[in-house]
């Protein structure tokens, strides 16, 4: 379609706002393969989709093997994984509805995607399965610690994802 007829017609198969919360999401949170994978849509009426996110395995900048640790300011969506003519419906996203992304994106960090709700977000979570349960799952993952070669099992915590939450977003 031209780019007249996608901006006019893309809201009689997309929830606009569901596809640019997608993009900013996925962009903040550093998940470098939402753009080419870790994606579904999903529609309440088989007409109109939302897109839905899965595979969260890589985000906040941990590697999916949990050894390594991407670059805060890796680019989306030019080094996100598998992005060589990546999403065109993202391509054409970002490229006609950029003032719609900026204004979304400004809402968003003042409420749900400020450092302190996303960081008080995971400190209420964590507080919830307590470090007993965090103890016993790591006995029961390791064989109470036999096979205790966790990738960056101690870097991986709840400080340096602050650390990563803050150079993100501020990114």
């Amino acid at each position: 379609s031209t780019d007249d007829d996608f901006k006019a017609n893309i809201g009689n198969y997309f929830y606009l706002t569901s596809l640019i919360d997608y993009y900013i999401f996925i962009y903040s949170i550093l998940m470098v393969g939402g753009l080419a994978k870790s994606q579904t849509m999903f529609t309440y009426d088989a007409t109109k989709y939302l897109a839905n996110i899965y595979d969260m395995d890589t985000t906040w900048a941990l590697y999916w093997t949990g050894a390594s640790y991407y670059n805060v300011e890796t680019s989306c969506p030019d080094e996100y994984e598998h992005t060589a003519g990546y999403n065109l419906l993202y391509e054409r996203l970002v490229k006609l509805f950029p003032n719609e992304i900026k204004a979304r994106y400004a809402e968003l960090r003042d409420g749900a995607l400020s450092d302190a709700n996303i960081i008080n977000e995971f400190e209420r979570f964590m507080g919830v399965i307590g470090n007993d349960l965090y103890a016993e799952d790591f006995a029961s993952t390791t064989a109470n610690g036999a096979f205790t070669a966790i990738p960056s099992a101690d870097t991986n915590n709840l400080q340096k994802l602050r650390d990563i939450i803050v150079k993100r977003m501020a990114y």
